[in-house]
């Protein structure tokens, strides 16, 4: 059996894990960060995407809104807006929170709502990514 540490996703409503834990891959803004073990310590924003995570030889898939994740030795906390199981993702309200999104990507702006929107757009993207590869139609 794999060497574990302890793990935590946690959203902004819920704490959606915590126990042991092998192996986690989360997507970050400078590209996927994969986790072991006795992991150097570091501090990492989360972006929008597939995490996994390998529990008792068994990996774990959800999606991830942004955030941060805290990397120590020992333990890995992933704290972020929004945390789903594929299965649980309403592929139609996605497409369409794509399609608004995209809508309004073309609208002029405020800094800020360009900010609101881009992120919008992220998630329903990833929610529609990860849907593809994991659930059954």
């Amino acid at each position: 059996m794999a060497e574990t540490f302890y793990f935590e996703i946690i959203a902004s409503d819920k704490k959606f894990y915590s126990g042991a834990c092998e192996h986690v891959i989360f997507p970050a803004v400078d590209g996927l960060y994969g986790v072991l073990a006795n992991h150097e310590d570091t501090v990492t924003a989360v972006v929008a995407g597939e995490l996994r995570f390998k529990v008792d030889g068994e990996w774990r898939v959800c999606v991830v809104g942004e955030g941060f994740a805290d990397v120590t030795r020992d333990f890995v906390v992933i704290v972020v807006d929004t945390v789903e199981r594929p299965e649980d993702i309403d592929i139609i309200r996605a497409r369409e929170a794509k399609t608004r999104a995209e809508e309004r990507m073309k609208q002029k702006q405020s800094r800020l709502q360009y900010y609101h929107t881009q992120a919008a757009l992220s998630r329903a993207m990833a929610r529609l990514r990860v849907t593809s590869k994991y659930v059954k139609k």
